[in-house]
């Protein structure tokens, strides 16, 4: 039997040291908020996890790519509508807290649209959600500005389905599917265990 050790708290460092991408309420665009009674890891889910996702938001499909078969930086999803997909890439991944995707419209010239997804307890029991849009460049604030109040009436709709069904579960936590864990390539193996 082959056994590995690795040092969490050093992978734990490691992962905090990674640069951090968030649009901040100073720096957003426009800022969605939204207040759902459910816990947060509850919404979280819903808002991370495909075969969750698609029970509320109006979508064809979903089809997620990672180099690591793990949700992380670097991971695309391709959310299908007809023909078309928008493309969603992370940039940046702090489980429970937030996360940063920048998405690219199937429009011809689109600029890739940055936004942060903060998820926060309040203390009533109920999750707080942001989603915070970054101050696009100048030469692309003509089409946000246009893209922005459909953005904001989809969301706003997404949302409350989310919030039937969350709310509707009595804010219970349903069981997800993860995809499975890739076999083992060493790479993480520094001295054999005896």
């Amino acid at each position: 039997m082959r056994l590995w050790l690795r040092d969490l708290e050093e992978a734990w460092q490691k992962e905090n040291e990674q640069t951090r991408v968030e649009v901040t309420r100073e720096d957003a665009y426009a800022i969605l908020e939204f207040d759902i009674a459910a816990p947060r890891q509850a919404v979280w889910e819903y808002l991370t996890v495909p075969s969750q996702w698609q029970k509320w938001w109006p979508t064809d499909g979903l089809v997620e790519h990672s180099g690591n078969r793990r949700r992380g930086v670097g991971t695309k999803v391709h959310c299908m509508h007809g023909k078309d997909a928008i493309i969603e890439e992370l940039l940046d991944w702090r489980p429970f807290d937030y996360f940063t995707l920048s998405a690219l419209l199937p429009i011809p010239g689109a600029p890739k649209v940055v936004m942060t997804r903060v998820v926060r307890e309040r203390p009533n029991g109920t999750t707080h959600l942001e989603m915070r849009i970054a101050k696009p460049k100048p030469k692309d604030m003509a089409f946000v500005a246009q893209i922005a109040p459909k953005f904001k009436e989809d969301v706003t709709k997404a949302i409350e389905s989310l919030r039937r069904i969350l709310e509707g579960q009595q804010a219970s936590v349903a069981v997800i599917d993860e995809p499975p864990l890739m076999p083992s390539n060493e790479r993480f193996l520094t001295e054999p265990v005896k």
